[in-house]
């Protein structure tokens, strides 16, 4: 394996490249349609509408993620574009309830309080909920990461490239180095960004920043 990675140094780069670029743009618009989706399911006067909104998204997380790479290949064809949209879809779960349940569970008294103080309800949001919720949030994220790396390993079945396209060449091969060496970068890629993300998570929570928002 060793040997192969130092032979192919250059192509296992570029296939990392590739499969980072399928993560990031899938992650990042999960991450921001997640984030609205949960906001939106809510707020006060839209409970029956929430519902639907976090079933239908909770639906596509039932579905085996090769599953959703093909819908996605039956619909869009081959390459990075029915990929990305497959992620996306794939990773909107955790990212929409971890948002939802954080903000469902800010207590009561503290919006009503905020409201007392005159606070409109798009300030409540922003100053008491977000930032009460920002662990969740956050945990939901770091879950999303982790699975957007993971099935964008599959999503080089339908030609989009990535880590994943080194090991189905090994599989198909019957080469053992070329499987371990995708495998390795792979996870060695998820450790990383978990990582990351887990570094990021800290940052922004400190011990008692809800407190000193709110």
């Amino acid at each position: 394996m060793f040997n192969y990675i130092v032979d192919n140094f250059g192509y296992l780069l570029e296939k990392l490249r590739e499969h980072v670029m399928l993560f990031l743009f899938s992650w990042v618009a999960a991450l921001v349609v997640g984030i609205l989706i949960g906001i939106v399911a809510t707020r006060k006067g839209n409970e029956r509408s929430g519902k639907i909104l976090l079933a239908v998204t909770g639906a596509a997380q039932a579905v085996p993620s090769i599953a959703v790479i093909a819908i996605a290949f039956i619909f869009l064809g081959i390459g990075a574009t029915p990929a990305i949209f497959a992620l996306f879809i794939y990773s909107l779960v955790p990212i929409t309830f971890n948002t939802a349940s954080g903000l469902m569970g800010v207590p009561p008294a503290l919006k009503q309080a905020a409201r007392g103080m005159g606070m409109t309800d798009m300030q409540i949001l922003f100053h008491i909920e977000i930032p009460v919720s920002l662990r969740p949030i956050a945990s939901g994220a770091r879950s999303a990461a982790t699975i957007t790396i993971g099935a964008a390993t599959i999503a080089s079945a339908i030609g989009a490239g990535g880590l994943g396209e080194i090991i189905f060449i090994g599989l198909q091969l019957m080469k053992t180095d070329m499987i371990l060496a995708g495998a390795l970068f792979t996870a060695a890629l998820a450790v990383t960004v978990d990582g990351l993300l887990a570094l990021v998570e800290r940052l922004l929570i400190s011990p008692g920043l809800a407190v000193e928002e709110i």
